[in-house]
């Protein structure tokens, strides 16, 4: 792996280099050092064994795995365990980055540990860690402990409470260990087996299996899951194995460490222990969880249930989001006060993305299926009432200049027969059936010039859904910089309405230096610098999909402007997707040539490097580019994916990261992309910018008012 650790950028104020957090316990595989909530590639030997022997479990235990089928294929098993594996991983690995795995007291002897927990039983942290110091002050070990009158000891854990049920357990376990192997010491378990450690321990007074997980984990380092209350709580909230309808509702702190003794992977058991503890402690308190600040929520079963209700009750304009992908256009709609009843895309990995970061949507109301396999009445189902809007954004490459059409003449590519470009005839059929006031439909260009018998496929698409469904129709061109995404991003939106009223369009609030006489008194465009100067410092091939959140000094009027202004800067501890790809010496070497808005062609004629060119001239004359600090960037493509030798950062010799591209496309820092580093690239590739969906969204809100303050006439009455 290639580290540029020299290279720093050119910038006056540089943000900071960070350390890429690895998950706890769990060495990543370079693979998918990158990935989020993806199937693990690769499994530590202690973690294949424990996935095999808890795939017999879930095939044995249907009461307690409920959503797994009656005969299930092991393949299946195992794909569903893994699913939670990455679930618990990710949330290992971000509360790891939140409270650090902190040392909470515990102690590395074991009958010290054992001591410690006995009088940590309902006392405050401080209490009982004050009066640990205090008999350990006062006995040099614990064998003196047992000599000493019963009153004294009393009295020396007064301050903690429970004094003496306290005192009636130390004597108890202390003489039972001496009585075992001669005076109070634990030295020679340490030797023994994980079952007969456990039997032992649980064999002393009031000494539970939670307790003696907590003596073999903190000071026998063996890899078992103690469950308190804290944790127990957290665990039940955030609802680990959804997918194997595990339920842990209901069940006290004792069922659930029977439950989830097993359950968590063996190297994630200490970091995930001590952090839950913490978060619970701190965040995930008994009543009125801190779920604004929580920076799991969006992982948590509980917070999805209780955000989804709260959103039901608002009495909010609606919407279905087809072809939804991560869910761009929905976040737009959602900022812009509307509730999403329903999304559907085919793509399992985008819909992930998009269930993580939509909690206000039910899971069961993101369907994951083609939509050309939908049964007639499979949407209004889905939906269960009739939405005010729907929108859809189907695939575009089919009419992207930069795909196959601008390589027609040697793939011979037509796209008549790319059965993809006629995927708006499902938005035309979504339309037909759930019947709704506004349509919003958005593709690329192409889509608009692209010609079948002198019509648009665009037009096309207006044209059934005003001879279908009646419709009165508009097409809107419209740059996402021009309404302060820093990026120009040209696309078309098709917008139908059911009334005789069609929204108008969003007032373009920044300068679009793409169309020809703009506005010279707009606000100038937001810039590339603008979006990413407070994001750390990445070395090529530095790889980490969820890191502690560093953000430099930057230019607070910078950040005021783009960053506050549109709410993107909404995650303050974890910084997500920041992950800079692997480039090759050569490529390196040519990136550092380039100064910002220069492409590989001036590589070739500034400094004679034609040697540093992998792709031919005729084809790719543009392949390698260096981007201006001081423009908005060019169009987030899902051709990133592939390489981002197209783009690369204006001050660093690499290639953007996916969270500087989310930076560009105006998703705020909390939206995070799940999957492979490469899947990443295409669900934002797609997406659409939220601001410029906001933007639009508003005008659609004030569509809607106005038609419901506006008298019905028998004319216009659908």
């Amino acid at each position: 792996m290639t580290l540029l650790s020299d290279l720093e950028p050119s910038t006056a104020t540089r943000p900071p280099r960070v350390a890429v957090a690895d998950v706890p316990g769990w060495p990543l595989d370079p693979r998918e050092r990158g990935d989020f909530y993806h199937r693990p590639r690769a499994f530590p030997d202690t973690v294949a064994a424990w996935r095999r022997a808890l795939a017999r479990r879930v095939a044995q235990e249907p009461r307690m795995f409920t959503m797994v089928p009656t005969n299930p294929a092991e393949d299946e098993i195992r794909q569903r365990i893994d699913d939670g594996i990455s679930h618990l991983r990710e949330i290992a690995r971000i509360v790891d980055v939140v409270h650090g795995t902190p040392d909470l007291g515990n102690k590395p002897d074991p009958v010290d540990e054992l001591v410690y927990i006995i009088l940590a039983r309902k006392t405050r942290e401080g209490a009982y860690q004050k009066t640990f110091e205090a008999l350990r002050k006062r006995f040099g070990c614990w064998d003196e402990l047992l000599e000493a009158p019963r009153a004294e000891v009393t009295a020396l854990v007064h301050s903690g409470g429970l004094s003496e049920r306290k005192t009636v357990s130390l004597y108890g376990a202390l003489s039972m260990i001496r009585s075992q192997f001669g005076r109070c010491t634990l030295d020679p378990i340490r030797a023994w087996p994980d079952n007969d450690v456990e039997t032992f321990l649980c064999s002393l007074p009031e000494i539970s299996r939670k307790s003696a997980y907590c003596i073999m984990m903190y000071s026998l380092g063996r890899d078992v899951f103690p469950v308190d209350t804290h944790v127990g709580r957290v665990l039940s909230r955030v609802g680990p194995y959804r997918e194997l309808g595990l339920s842990l509702d209901g069940l006290d702190h004792k069922k659930l460490q029977a439950v989830l003794a097993d359950l968590v992977p063996p190297p994630l058991r200490h970091s995930l222990h001590v952090n839950l503890l913490v978060h619970g402690r701190t965040t995930c308190v008994s009543r009125r969880p801190l779920c604004d600040n929580c920076d799991i929520r969006k992982l948590c079963g509980y917070y999805r249930r209780t955000e989804a209700t709260r959103i039901a009750g608002l009495g909010l304009p609606t919407v279905v989001d087809l072809f939804a992908g991560a869910g761009g256009l929905s976040t737009g709609f959602r900022r812009a006060g509307f509730r999403i009843l329903a999304a559907a895309d085919r793509d399992p990995l985008a819909a992930r993305t998009y269930r993580v970061n939509h909690p206000d949507v039910a899971e069961d109301r993101i369907l994951v299926k083609d939509l050309r396999s939908l049964r007639k009445g499979e949407l209004r189902r889905l939906a269960r009432r009739r939405p005010d809007v729907l929108v859809a954004a189907p695939p575009c490459q089919g009419f992207s200049h930069a795909g196959f059409r601008s390589k027609r003449s040697r793939t011979g590519y037509r796209l008549a027969g790319d059965a993809r470009n006629y995927l708006f005839e499902e938005v035309v059929a979504a339309a037909l059936e759930l019947r709704p006031k506004l349509v919003l439909m958005e593709n690329v260009p192409g889509m608009h010039s692209a010609k079948r018998d002198d019509v648009s496929f665009l037009e096309a698409a207006a044209r059934m859904l005003q001879r279908k469904a009646g419709f009165k129709t508009a097409i809107w061109r419209l740059n996402a910089a021009a309404f302060g995404v820093p990026q120009d991003r040209i696309r078309y939106f098709l917008v139908a309405s059911a009334s005789w009223a069609l929204p108008s369009p969003p007032q373009e609030e920044y300068q679009d230096l793409h169309r020809p006489g703009f506005d010279p008194d707009g606000l100038p465009p937001v810039t590339l610098d603008e979006a990413i100067f407070n994001l750390p410092v990445r070395d090529a091939g530095r790889s980490g999909a969820v890191d502690r959140a560093d953000p430099g000094p930057g230019d607070t009027s910078r950040h005021r402007r783009y960053l506050r202004k549109f709410r993107l800067d909404t995650s303050p501890a974890v910084l997500y997707n920041h992950s800079a790809r692997y480039h090759n010496a050569r490529d390196l070497e040519l990136y550092r040539l380039l100064s910002p808005g220069e492409d590989s062609v001036h590589a070739i004629e500034r400094h004679g490097r034609r040697d540093l060119m992998r792709y031919r001239r005729d084809v790719f004359d543009d392949k390698y580019y260096r981007l201006r600090p001081d423009r908005p960037c060019k169009t987030i493509v899902s051709h990133l994916a592939k390489d981002g030798n197209g783009y690369i950062h204006p001050h660093q010799p690499r290639s953007i990261t996916v969270r500087e591209g989310a930076r560009v496309q105006s998703f705020p820092d909390d939206f995070v992309f799940c999957g492979s580093p490469s899947d990443q690239w295409i669900q934002l590739g797609n997406a659409v910018p939220p601001v410029l969906a906001e933007a639009i969204a508003r005008m659609f809100r004030q569509a809607l008012v106005a038609r419901l303050a506006r008298p019905t006439s028998g004319r216009h009455r659908r």
